[in-house]
């Protein structure tokens, strides 16, 4: 599978070209879900449902595998195929080619700006009448959920489409020798760290203070969701009043943050995980990444090192940070004792036993905020990952529209044009703008 969570594929064409292909097979003027169940309780015969994922190797797929089968074990009239795919964007471009021939899997992990398509293409089914139902969340149960996480699943129609499965967000890692010779402490703010990365910098040592992928146009990166974070800090959003608002005050202050990092040689771009690289050859001081990247920032110091984790820098506005990773979705063309089924599983996967096995077995966090009790010895050994999970109390997920991931992709593209092109903040935001705003209304930029 895809090496990190959070590197989405560049293209999303599904409400479009999917539901073009599906209408011209079926011969209608409107796709509409070929059945809908209920939610009306447990799964009464043995029933059989496929859900295509990425956990396709190593500790992901024991994982998978594992809960899986202590699911069918606990509910034995329902059998679940796992349908694994190697990345996100095979599993994209296979989701897309299956709908497109009238043959579905049961469910799917699914992004947000995914989901949208495919609801517009009508072909998954929003989750309300189970949530609602026999065999629901109940109120009390829905506020156990992260409430970013939660707000999460539904989409800009008001309906809730997806439940959340793998999740992770942004932490600091940081080489601990470096910040101790130089007598410095772990910076907590967007200031402190801008302060410490030119304090590290040193051209006759080869040492900075931290690497970026910025992304481009033909796809965002951690540097770009990394702007994203700071455009957070410091008070901007994304979309406003569902538009996209990248020429913000806020948007313009973060990018001059940047920039002022990169003129004085504390920040430094790359591409293939520069800051791992870096931060692994003893470069730089800081890799600032999901908490998916802790084992390979491991595997990259090698021991040569203590690498420390805490928390993204405050700014003004607060963390900043973002939530990546899938949901999980129902495909439209299953039957309705099939889409019951589904949502038992999927519902099963986020309850707090189950979502702490899997945070605990893979490094993911766990969605519910009563899983972490029941992680307390994993912490005591593993507490890096208690940081990021509180940090999901801040984190925000990205906005599920069609289009987000090219509009996105622009932001990478300005950072490219202020950072080493010498284009005008102002300037090189306002194409962003133009091209976010492209992107979005399904146009080309």
């Amino acid at each position: 599978m895809t090496r990190k969570n959070g590197h989405k594929s560049t293209m999303i064409k599904l409400s479009l070209s999917l539901a073009g292909v599906s209408l011209v097979a079926s011969g209608c003027g409107q796709q509409t879900p070929s059945s809908s169940a209920s939610g009306s309780g447990s799964v009464s015969k043995t029933t059989t449902i496929s859900f295509m994922e990425v956990m396709s190797s190593g500790k992901l797929q024991t994982a998978m595998k594992s809960l899986t089968s202590q699911f069918e074990k606990s509910h034995p009239n329902i059998q679940v195929n796992l349908v694994p795919e190697p990345s996100y964007s095979v599993l994209e471009t296979k989701i897309e080619a299956v709908v497109a021939a009238g043959d579905p899997p049961t469910m799917a992990q699914a992004y947000e700006s995914w989901a949208n398509g495919y609801a517009q293409a009508g072909a998954i089914i929003p989750l309300t009448s189970f949530v609602s139902g026999k065999d629901g969340i109940s109120a009390s149960a829905q506020k156990d959920f992260w409430p970013q996480l939660w707000q999460d699943q539904f989409l800009p129609d008001g309906k809730m489409w997806m439940l959340p499965f793998n999740k992770s967000d942004f932490v600091m890692y940081y080489n601990q020798n470096m910040l101790t010779a130089q007598h410095l402490s772990v910076p907590t703010t967007w200031t402190q760290f801008s302060e410490v990365c030119q304090h590290l910098t040193n051209t006759a040592q080869n040492h900075w203070g931290v690497s970026i992928d910025p992304g481009s146009a033909s796809g965002a990166s951690n540097g770009t969701y990394l702007y994203v974070a700071l455009i957070r800090a410091f008070g901007g959003h994304l979309m406003q009043n569902g538009k996209p608002d990248f020429n913000s005050p806020q948007a313009q202050q973060a990018m001059q943050y940047l920039l002022h990092l990169y003129q004085s040689g504390a920040l430094k771009l790359g591409t293939n995980y520069p800051g791992q690289t870096a931060l692994g050859a003893g470069h730089s001081g800081f890799d600032l990444s999901t908490i998916a990247s802790y084992y390979y920032n491991e595997q990259a110091i090698g021991g040569k090192f203590k690498m420390g984790v805490a928390a993204l820098p405050q700014g003004p506005a607060g963390q900043g940070n973002v939530m990546q990773g899938t949901n999980l979705v129902i495909f439209s063309k299953a039957t309705p004792t099939q889409q019951q089924a589904a949502w038992t599983f999927m519902k099963w996967l986020t309850e707090p036993q189950q979502t702490a096995y899997w945070a605990s077995h893979t490094g993911y966090l766990p969605v519910r905020q009563s899983a972490i009790p029941l992680m307390s010895s994993y912490y005591a050994t593993h507490p890096y990952q208690k940081i990021a999970a509180d940090a999901l109390a801040e984190a925000k997920p990205t906005p599920p529209y069609v289009g987000m991931d090219q509009a996105i992709a622009a932001l990478g593209n300005a950072l490219q044009a202020v950072l080493t092109d010498h284009t005008p903040i102002p300037v090189a935001l306002s194409k962003a703008q133009t091209q976010a705003e492209a992107a979005l209304s399904g146009q080309p930029s």
